[in-house]
């Protein structure tokens, strides 16, 4: 199961793979920047729903919000910003977005996995 290191450790990845994703582009992302980002939001939906008992898994550990940052994801991989402020939130977007996901998905694949809605 995973713990607090594995998903910051995920979360880095991702961002990093994220960052390598976007290296052919104009204004690729920041290596460094990508990695801390996704190193701290891969650890925000236990900051949101702390893992104090075995059922902490609600609205922030769901499979709705799981889809629904998919979704920002994807929205934000496809903007084409206009200016190097843009292009920052745009990447902060990117990475955070795929350490979330990293963190849900991980979570998922354990023996409780993930509710559909959970409480909010």
């Amino acid at each position: 199961m995973a713990n607090g290191a594995t998903h910051s450790v995920a979360g880095g990845l991702c961002g990093l793979v994220v960052a390598l994703m976007e290296q052919d582009k104009e204004k690729p992302i920041n290596p460094l920047l990508a990695v801390g980002t996704g190193t701290i939001f891969a650890k925000l939906p236990d900051i949101l729903e702390p893992a104090t008992n075995p059922h902490h898994r609600q609205f922030c550990h769901s499979l709705v919000v799981l889809a629904s940052v998919g979704i920002s994801v994807k929205q934000a991989f496809d903007w084409k910003p206009e200016d190097s402020v843009g292009e920052f939130w745009r990447a902060i977007a990117l990475c955070a977005g795929a350490a979330y996901i990293s963190h849900l998905l991980l979570d998922g694949i354990t023996p409780r996995s993930l509710p559909l809605v959970g409480k909010l």
